[in-house]
């Protein structure tokens, strides 16, 4: 089955920006329908129509959901592992059909189409970006704490798929702190972005929008050192009415991803008129 995965965007430094974390754990929205995007696995049951799941999510709630019938094979056991889904819409067998093969009648629902293994159960560390292995990882570092990323879906071009915003702290019960926007959007219309030139080198940024306040990731390269040397910069600038308020670089002012010209022409992001001024 082709998953279409499941579409989070986030947006940092809440506080900063004057924005409220939300309630409810990380969600998406599949067939009009919200769908937590983490969670535990209480409980697998191979059904007639689909693997029968048994997930607490985020926020201690037990739910019952569908899933592709690998989930229910999938080794290592999910069972009681902390993971992280990506969701699809697809026809199964009709629960009026009681399991019989030739029956005919089919229904639509939203389906977990992959989980991955989070948790420190599984003999790792915290993930080092929020991007499924599905998705394409356009920007991602650690500041602090925190972890920023920007992912897009593997189709991403001017008029389908989409490029997603997500900061917050790895590893935490509720790792994700906010969605921006709240909807999922192609490339030209999440976000504006360009490229700067420097002196042995150039710098890229891209900016989310949301209401009075910006969100720019950059990364760059430069002949900022004390003597002239090349040096690496990249992080991220929250903006307010088009001034910036705050600044986070990233660990080591390094990142990794795709942030670039090469990526903005193949998607369509273009700057719109707009400028930045990297952090120097």
């Amino acid at each position: 089955m082709s998953p279409v995965t499941a579409r989070l965007l986030v947006a940092p430094l809440a506080v900063l920006a004057g924005t409220t974390a939300f309630a409810q754990g990380p969600r998406v929205t599949v067939g009009g329908e919200s769908k937590p995007s983490t969670g535990t696995i209480v409980s697998l049951v191979n059904a007639d129509t689909a693997c029968a799941v048994e997930l607490r999510d985020d926020d201690g709630a037990v739910r019952h959901e569908s899933a592709d019938f690998e989930l229910c094979f999938q080794q290592p056991s999910l069972v009681g592992r902390r993971v992280a889904l990506t969701w699809t819409e697809a026809n199964v067998m009709a629960e009026s059909c009681q399991g019989d093969p030739e029956c005919g009648d089919s229904e639509r629902i939203a389906l977990i189409a992959t989980a991955r293994i989070i948790d420190e159960a599984a003999g790792g560390t915290s993930p080092t970006t929020f991007c499924s292995a599905e998705e394409t990882i356009v920007f991602a570092c650690r500041t602090r704490t925190k972890q920023v990323s920007v992912c897009a879906s593997a189709d991403a071009a001017p008029t389908r798929g989409y490029v997603q915003y997500r900061f917050g702290k790895p590893g935490g019960a509720t790792p994700l702190e906010l969605q921006l926007p709240t909807t999922p959007l192609t490339p030209p219309q999440a976000a504006t972005a360009d490229n700067l030139p420097f002196a042995g080198g150039g710098a890229s940024w891209m900016r989310f929008r949301r209401g009075d306040h910006a969100y720019v990731v950059y990364s760059g390269i430069g002949k900022w050192g004390p003597n002239g040397e090349v040096e690496e910069r990249a992080g991220i600038v929250v903006e307010r009415r088009g001034e910036a308020i705050a600044t986070l670089a990233c660990n080591g002012g390094k990142s990794e991803g795709e942030l670039g010209p090469d990526w903005f022409e193949r998607v369509g992001m273009q700057a719109k008129g707009e400028e930045f001024d990297l952090p120097l």
